[in-house]
């Protein structure tokens, strides 16, 4: 098996949007099934301004997941913006590796800036593992039982 991250085209738009589906309701909420699909639109508007830079990652020519990362708005930091793998393929490493590439990429592209993600309970320490760490902790955030994790990479 065979994987590989390459940038987002316009042709992935319906595979992110059928793995992003896999991951609801545990890890987004049936309100954010329209935000993506808005965000993959704006990605695929090249007169937009300061769009992300934004992956996929295929196992064998197959689209399993996505992510990417940006500016914060407000902020001198970094980002990861809207990551995920189908669930078929979840505990498998492909997270990690996705993981692992946008941060190299982070680091390459952006060295002086700041990492931050935010996230919930269900993937908070998956980024611990990683060397992120909860600044801040919002119970209830995105719905009624979902609680946001702000968190910053700690480089080594």
């Amino acid at each position: 098996m065979k994987t590989t991250i390459r940038k987002y085209e316009d042709t992935d738009h319906e595979a992110c949007m059928e793995a992003f589906k896999t991951n609801v309701p545990l890890y987004f909420t049936e309100e954010e099934v329209g935000d993506f699909d808005r965000f993959l639109n704006r990605l695929e508007n090249p007169a937009e301004e300061n769009n992300p830079s934004y992956y996929v990652l295929e196992l064998d020519g197959k689209l399993i997941g996505c992510g990417g990362f940006g500016d914060k708005e407000g902020t001198d930091a970094i980002t990861f913006v809207w990551g995920l793998v189908h669930n078929a393929y979840h505990k498998k490493g492909f997270g990690e590796q996705l993981l692992v590439f946008r941060l190299a990429e982070i680091k390459l592209q952006f060295p002086e800036k700041q990492i931050i993600l935010d996230t919930t309970q269900h993937s908070f320490s998956f980024f611990e593992k990683y060397g992120f760490e909860t600044v801040k902790f919002t119970p209830d955030f995105y719905a009624e039982g979902m609680h946001r994790y702000d968190m910053v990479y700690q480089s080594n």
